[in-house]
């Protein structure tokens, strides 16, 4: 009987470290690795969030802008153009060749508001810009021919 209990002892024991080293307890191999030191020297570049190069918008006519660089790029720019509903209208690039500026004409667009983003890589800003300037007021065909019969009157 005395054997008999050894044995199971034995079993249970032996048994029970084996299912403790395969479970990994005994190696430290967590799967989430709680017996690893943490990592306290981390440390983030100081222009992470400025960018390497800065744009204007202006706009120069009727659903019409250009962007102006603040300084000549060295490599492609990516310019991205959306609606105000967030449809992209273009997708484009600025290339060093390009210099400071480049022009947009979107007269085929019904919005007037347009955002854009320009970046690559490293870095990108996005922008926004009402491209109908101060002045300048939209005239539909009928008001059009308003004016054209009051003008015809008048010189009569």
């Amino acid at each position: 009987m005395k054997k008999h209990l050894l044995r199971r002892i034995y079993h249970t024991v032996f048994l029970s470290a084996i299912l403790f080293y395969t479970s990994g307890m005994a190696t430290g191999f967590y799967a989430q690795n709680f017996l690893k030191k943490p990592e306290n020297n981390i440390t983030f570049p100081t222009n992470l969030n400025t960018p390497d190069i800065d744009f204007d918008l202006k706009s120069t006519g009727q659903k019409k802008f250009k962007i102006i660089l603040d300084e000549n790029i060295k490599t492609k720019t990516t310019v991205k153009i959306f609606d105000i509903i967030g449809n992209l209208i273009l997708e484009d690039a600025i290339i060093p060749e390009d210099g400071k500026q480049k022009s947009y004409d979107f007269s085929h667009i019904k919005s007037q508001l347009f955002v854009v983003e320009v970046g690559n890589s490293k870095y990108n800003k996005t922008k926004s810009v009402y491209a109908n300037p101060q002045g300048i007021k939209k005239i539909d065909s009928t008001s059009m021919e308003k004016m054209e019969n009051k003008n015809v009157s008048n010189n009569k």
